[in-house]
């Protein structure tokens, strides 16, 4: 039991959000203690264990739990530890050669299924359980992920995503598959990374070049049980125009280059061949209909042709994402045939450091024979170029976490609109704190 005063860092009625959230190894160990030790949080893609044997390893704080496929239908997930010493039996991804796991240290031997198989001179040891296997972890499926629990009393998976299984059942996540793995290191502790996925409202200020191809004023904030999302709203109609925080009238833009632009500049979220459609439709206008309307059905037609179900999405939906928060780690832009994803971890036992996963989703071509996926880890962010939109989020991170430990600064005081998913979450942290 961790010796921290509650009352000091939950959220009150004034919506202030303590700073130490962010910054106290106390709070970051409550966490563990309260928060990680009984959600649903997802350990892998199914299709990253797709053959029987084939194993992940998933690292929650010191936590390492091994994810196996035991058989064509069955996955199974284990505490990473040898019975005998203790040793870790696995890391990162790969394969059990005979269908079965074998401690490096001193040879000990188990099934697919955790049992304990083979004890090297057995005879030299007090009797033995003739049960012995490795501990079990909850384990589930749903959207093509593997989800973990080391709670036996948490609710079913189900009724813990409860309602985003009915929400996002149209996007078929199951049927989708990785296109690439990219994984992280931030200088930030885990929730200041979601918080920067959670919100448009530093669109403004932290990616100005895309206002003018980006309504973010509009966007509506929704609360869904223990998670939330946020996007346009349902009765509101799509249109082609940039944020109003420019000033623009209707002949100062051009629908054709905010299109473009939109397209281009979330290129990970459509296909190669949309801007080939953007093109087309932008060297060919036709009278009385809009350019949206023509892009809206020309993508139809091509999610078809790549055998995406789309007949349970309006034209509106086609061209729009629901961004969803899988409390209380898990946040993301969806779209029909593709989705981002991303997974925060926190980096071990370290309150100023996470690991952020991003799993990139597409619908895969029938009859496509998929490789088994490849994950990129990059221990340090500025290794590789992320593109600039995600360059400027990951840049304001160690700024956020230096920020947070000022003795100058009070609670955070958040936009109770705009901002309001991020406060949902610290509420719904709160009430896994407080109810031990």
């Amino acid at each position: 039991m961790t010796g921290i005063d509650l009352q000091g860092v939950l959220v009150g009625d004034d919506d202030v959000v303590a700073r130490s959230r962010y910054t106290s190894a106390q709070f970051g160990a409550l966490e563990f203690e309260r928060l990680w030790s009984r959600v649903w949080q997802v350990a892998c893609r199914a299709e990253e264990i797709a053959e029987v044997g084939d194993f992940c390893e998933y690292l929650m704080g010191d936590q390492s739990i091994l994810v196996v496929r035991s058989a064509s239908d069955v996955i199974g997930a284990y505490h990473n530890t040898c019975l005998h010493r203790g040793t870790r039996l696995a890391e990162g991804t790969g394969h059990f050669d005979d269908e079965c796991i074998r401690c490096r240290y001193h040879a000990w031997r188990y099934d697919l299924d955790g049992k304990l198989i083979e004890v090297v001179d057995p005879e030299e040891f007090a009797p033995m359980p003739q049960d012995l296997g490795l501990a079990q972890v909850r384990v589930d499926q749903w959207g093509g992920f593997v989800w973990v629990c080391f709670d036996s009393a948490a609710p079913p998976l189900l009724e813990y995503l409860d309602p985003l299984p009915t929400l996002l059942a149209p996007y078929h996540l199951d049927r989708m598959r990785i296109r690439s793995y990219r994984a992280t290191v931030l200088p930030a502790n885990w929730k200041v990374v979601v918080d920067a996925f959670n919100e448009g409202y530093h669109v403004q200020g932290t990616h100005p070049q895309i206002l003018p191809w980006t309504d973010d004023v509009s966007l509506a904030y929704e609360p869904l049980g223990i998670h939330s999302h946020y996007g346009r709203l349902p009765s509101a109609r799509r249109t082609l125009r940039p944020s109003p925080r420019l000033g623009l009238r209707e002949d100062q833009y051009d629908e054709g280059e905010i299109l473009a632009s939109f397209v281009a500049g979330l290129g990970g979220l459509f296909y190669d061949d949309e801007q080939a459609l953007i093109d087309k439709i932008r060297s060919s206008p036709e009278d009385g209909e809009t350019m949206l309307s023509r892009y809206q059905k020309g993508r139809r037609e091509l999610l078809a042709t790549r055998g995406v179900a789309v007949e349970h999405f309006s034209d509106d939906q086609l061209t729009s994402a629901d961004d969803v928060f899988f409390f209380p780690n898990m946040v993301g832009p969806i779209y029909p045939g593709t989705a981002i994803i991303f997974r925060v971890r926190p980096n071990a036992l370290d309150p100023d450091s996470s690991i952020k996963d991003t799993w990139f989703l597409e619908w895969p071509r029938e009859g496509e024979v998929r490789r088994r996926p490849q994950r990129q880890f990059y221990p340090d962010w500025t290794e590789r170029d992320w593109g600039t939109i995600t360059n400027q989020d990951y840049a304001n991170m160690e700024h956020v976490q230096i920020g947070m430990k000022s003795r100058g600064g009070q609670g955070l005081r958040l936009n109770r609109r705009q901002e309001s998913n991020v406060l949902h979450m610290h509420r719904m942290i709160d009430r896994y704190l407080t109810d031990s």
